[in-house]
């Protein structure tokens, strides 16, 4: 019985996601049901953290049973509005997957991959169901939180040392990691509450779901993009199969996979946004980005990213090259100035001068050029971490460097560049200029916050090297740089 109550934890509020997202889309284009699945999976689960937030909120104690009949409902008012605005009315034709025409090795390489995929995440789940919690991080940071709350059942608190050794009540826990957020400690507290107790197999599951949501999401998008069905299927089973990511998964517990996936479909929708301006993407993308902070601290700087690439989206010619002049010339004025310093009340001092960056909650971190390039070299080229992601990459900045020089470089494409490009900035930034090479010379978070961009870089070179529909619509790619149209309208493939 307790396992069934896990099962109905994890998959209603995955139906409600499905159900509400599912009924954005009027007409059925390629993909849409994939992509329904995985970014309403995603958007349920944290739905879920939502839900258990509000009930503490309120004075409730934390259980199964309230947050269980608002998802009930939610799923029942999400299908009556996918009944009302789909299949009760619709006049749209199901556009899915059709070889009619075609070799037929390409049908069976898909069911190939297909099982393929479905038998290594099927090892995956073993790998969940029987292995007790094992990751360090989860021992120490993230599965703590958990614990303790499931047997509470309430979110007690988590403080600094200091407060933890004045205080004499005994109601209040601390770790090294105190300030961290709290999404991904509910997400695994969410199963436990319906199991009824602790339950490491329980809380281990959202991590399987992740895989599953972000395989589904990264398929219907490239589907949707226009992307042949075994083509589509393909990259997936480039990025399921990635060994790290794939260890992120049998070794539940650490956040960078939950952030992997919120922030990898945050930048999907993104780029689907920048082609043909359909609003859902937009905000999609911006919902799955504004989550990203509440699942590491560092989801608050790569939420900064999106930035560049957005400019990058609205302007183009003369108006970027002198956007980003004026770029250059404020960081030599920043520089020759010493940079800058203020206070915000309730947060704290910021810093930001060539010597020194210091942001409330994020840390401080002393700047100089210490990297080595060894580790970059050894991970990312020779390991096995990523298989030949690092090579496929050094080809596709390149492509897409020689595209961008060209004229009439949609806005995708620079959007998609400035953004891997800036991405790789911080990247460099974070592993060359701060105490974080260390993490790089111990051959750890290189992987873990590389992880974390993986997903968006992969569909950047899926679509890099895939012609665009507009590209035979000369009309729509018009359109695509005056805002472009609804991504219903543009012509399924």
């Amino acid at each position: 019985m307790e396992w069934w109550r896990v099962g109905l934890a994890l998959g209603l509020p995955w139906l409600a996601g499905v159900l509400w997202l599912r009924a954005l889309w009027r007409d059925a284009p390629a993909g849409i049901w994939p992509m329904a699945l995985g970014y309403g999976g995603v958007m349920g689960l944290l739905a879920v953290t939502l839900l258990l937030r509000v009930q503490v909120a309120v004075g409730l104690p934390l259980n199964f049973a309230g947050p269980i009949a608002v998802l009930t409902l939610l799923a029942l008012a999400g299908g009556w509005l996918a009944w009302r605005r789909l299949w009760r009315d619709s006049d749209a034709g199901s556009n899915g997957i059709h070889w009619r025409g075609q070799e037929l090795w390409r049908p069976a390489l898909f069911v190939v991959l297909l099982l393929w995929l479905g038998w290594r995440l099927a090892n995956l789940a073993q790998e969940i169901w029987w292995q007790p919690l094992y990751p360090w991080d989860a021992w120490t940071t993230w599965t703590v939180r958990p614990r303790v709350w499931s047997e509470w059942h309430q979110l007690v608190p988590f403080v600094d040392p200091r407060r933890w050794l004045a205080d004499t009540t005994g109601s209040v826990y601390t770790i090294d990691a105190w300030t961290y957020p709290y999404t991904v400690p509910l997400l695994a507290l969410w199963p436990t509450l319906a199991y009824g107790a602790w339950n490491e197999t329980a809380a281990n599951l959202p991590w399987l779901g992740a895989a599953l949501a972000l395989g589904l999401g990264f398929y219907g998008q490239a589907r949707l993009w226009g992307v042949a069905p075994l083509m589509a299927l393909v990259f997936t089973w480039l990025l399921l199969s990635l060994p790290l990511l794939d260890t992120h998964v049998a070794l539940a517990g650490y956040a960078d996979l939950w952030l992997a996936t919120a922030f990898g479909l945050a930048v999907i929708a993104f780029f689907q946004w920048a082609r043909d301006g359909d609003r859902r993407q937009g905000w999609l993308a911006l919902l799955l980005a504004l989550v990203c902070p509440s699942i590491k601290l560092e989801g608050a700087v790569w939420l900064l990213l999106f930035l560049p690439a957005l400019l990058a989206a609205r302007l183009r010619g003369w108006w970027l090259l002198a956007l980003a002049g004026m770029a250059l010339a404020l960081g030599w004025v920043w520089w020759l100035t010493g940079g800058v310093e203020f206070a915000i009340p309730g947060l704290g001092e910021f810093r930001l001068t060539p010597a020194l960056i210091q942001v409330p909650y994020l840390g401080r971190f002393a700047l100089g050029y210490r990297g080595s390039w060894d580790p970059v070299v050894m991970n990312f080229l020779v390991l096995a971490n990523w298989h030949l992601l690092g090579y496929l990459m050094l080809l596709t900045v390149g492509v897409a460097v020689i595209a961008a020089i060209r004229r009439g470089t949609a806005r995708w494409q620079r959007a998609g560049l400035v953004f891997v490009v800036t991405s790789l900035l911080a990247l460099f930034v974070l592993f060359f200029l701060t105490d974080a090479q260390h993490w790089a010379e111990q051959y750890t978070s290189i992987n873990r916050v590389f992880l974390e961009f993986v997903p968006a870089f992969l569909f950047w070179v899926l679509i890099v090297f895939h012609p665009s529909p507009f590209a035979t619509h000369p009309a729509l790619s018009r359109g695509e740089e005056q805002g472009g149209p609804r991504g219903s309208e543009y012509p399924p493939v």
